[in-house]
């Protein structure tokens, strides 16, 4: 049974309030939509709310009306079998949406594309944006991709780690009717076992960034930089971060167009498996890649205290993971982290031992894997995906053998002004626990204009949808929670999409069958 204590703390001294209620509108349970179900919300096209299903290797579009009433069920006929489909990915824009599917054909690996009108249909032939030969059995996708935030680019890409030292980029940039505009090869110098590369992101200018970092054995990151490609080069530029003495944990990075720059977040430490200190904070401008700031915000006492208790409070960050990087309408941002960790037979997830374990990297060959995870293991760093819920993960299959129960504890709200100053501070408190599953703990975050809910499951003998709004200023307020409908409903918010200024689909379990329900807050 779940649990979930919740109570608030504002830390900036102002007062908490009642918001008015939201409304809620649920599609009918259908049984043959099973707990194992796949979906994908796709999100509002024209006048229709779009969801993907894929149930025993059958797919569909299901297109909602505005309450949420099945409009049509339509099926996808054009993706392969199963045991050669390797990925699928969607990217939703108005009036209609692409699907980019991989899968594999004797020794080629083709990337496809699709494009799905608002009614569900897919009227016109697949597009191949590109193919690769290799000579195995692919057990992962070869290509990943990335959308500009404008929706007015699509990136895909491919790292051939043949040589270990030497990761061979190749890149395809498309524009929204997925014309090619330009394709570019190039080598990443690496070091084995000790560089990695995260923050996959593309800039609405056709910008490449991502960061390249190398770990320690302890578990900590001591050099990091940002690699930027610009849209029409071949050739990329690396902007080294200066650490220092730190030991960073993990580093977000997030495209900020609204004021021309990269951001980049981590929680660090002040020495080799440390406990988590502070905020590490660092922006490069995206036209003169100078650099604006860079911050350390260290937690003081009180807020350790607050958030892990007398007896805990040098360790009181310990378990936090960030999920989220959200920018701000002044120019400031938002940094929101929260408790993340797995018990089982045999103790607890541990976020050093995980990295000198060796478990995240992976084998060499081809970037990618199908599924969040890829290694196969479970971990916080991979733990926020939202959107497409993948149940092949469900159950004791992220590493562990037998039982395993996950826990979704504080979250930390983190405010910082434009020049990576902290402002504000708040602690939203919770509980949340499940076993072999963590598809209905965590939360989901809905932006509307100056305000930020945080939408949560309370699960109890009925559950209730709770919507915490946290303004750029600070202020907290608790609005009124939605009561479940009846008992057999346990919300899944985690995997909730905003479709509309102050809508969200949230996926619900109702008995053993997952449905949606739309949101207006």
């Amino acid at each position: 049974m779940k649990k979930l204590i919740f109570s608030l703390l504002l830390l900036c001294f102002s007062l908490i309030n009642v918001a008015k209620a939201q409304s809620i509108v649920y599609a009918e349970a259908n049984k043959a939509d099973v707990q194992r179900m796949n979906f994908e919300i796709l999100g509002k096209l024209a006048n229709n709310y779009l969801i993907y299903k894929e149930v025993k290797g059958k797919h569909q579009i299901n297109v909602f009306n505005e309450s949420m009433q099945l409009l049509e069920s339509v099926p996808v006929t054009i993706l392969p079998k199963k045991g050669d489909l390797l990925d699928l990915t969607f990217y939703p824009f108005h009036n209609y949406a692409y699907m980019l599917y991989q899968f594999q054909q004797g020794s080629t690996v083709y990337c496809n594309a699709v494009r799905i009108e608002a009614n569900g249909k897919i009227l016109d032939a697949p597009v191949t944006l590109d193919t690769t030969i290799i000579a195995y059995k692919a057990d992962r996708k070869i290509n990943s991709s990335e959308q500009s935030s404008d929706g007015s680019k699509i990136l895909l890409f491919k790292i051939n780690k043949k040589d270990p030292a030497h990761h061979v980029f190749k890149t395809r940039l498309f524009d929204r009717e997925l014309h090619l505009i330009k394709e570019s090869r190039y080598t990443l110098p690496m070091v084995r076992g000790g560089d990695f590369l995260t923050g996959y992101s593309l800039a609405n200018n056709g910008d490449f960034a991502f960061i390249k970092y190398n770990r320690l054995n302890s578990g900590n990151i001591q050099d990091a930089a940002l690699i930027v490609k610009s849209e029409n080069s071949d050739i990329y530029k690396e902007y080294p971060l200066s650490v220092n003495d730190l030991f960073l944990d993990d580093i977000k990075l997030k495209v900020d167009e609204a004021n021309n720059r990269y951001l980049m977040t981590s929680f660090y430490a002040t020495q080799k498996r440390g406990n988590i200190a502070g905020i590490y904070n660092y922006a490069l401008s995206a036209d003169q890649h100078e650099k604006l700031f860079e911050t350390v915000t260290p937690f003081n006492e009180d807020l350790k205290k607050k958030i892990g208790g007398k007896s805990g409070s040098k360790t009181a960050f310990n378990d936090l993971f960030i999920n989220n990087v959200i920018i701000n309408r002044d120019g400031g941002f938002t940094v929101a982290a929260e408790e993340l960790y797995t018990t089982n037979a045999s103790g607890m997830w541990d976020r050093w031992n995980y990295w000198g374990g060796g478990g995240f990297y992976g084998s060499y060959g081809f970037y990618g894997g199908w599924g969040p995870w890829g290694g196969g293991y479970w971990s916080p760093y991979r733990y926020y995906s939202p959107f497409f819920y993948r149940s092949y993960w469900w159950g004791p299959g992220y590493g562990y053998d037998g039982y395993a129960r996950y826990h979704a504890g504080n979250i930390g709200v983190f405010s910082f002004d434009r020049g990576g100053n902290r402002t504000t501070e708040n602690i939203i408190f919770k509980d949340q626990s499940e076993t072999e599953t963590d598809g209905t703990i965590s939360y989901q975050v809905l932006l509307r204009g100056d305000q930020m809910h945080f939408v949560l499951n309370r699960a109890a003998k009925i559950s209730d949808l709770d919507d915490v709004i946290i303004t750029e200023n600070g202020q907290m307020t608790e609005a009124e929670p939605i009561e479940a409908k009846d008992k057999y409903v346990d919300f899944m918010p985690r995997y909730g999409k905003q479709v509309g200024p102050g809508s969200m689909i949230i996926p619900y379990l109702y008995k053993k069958s997952i449905s949606f329900a739309k949101v207006d807050f």
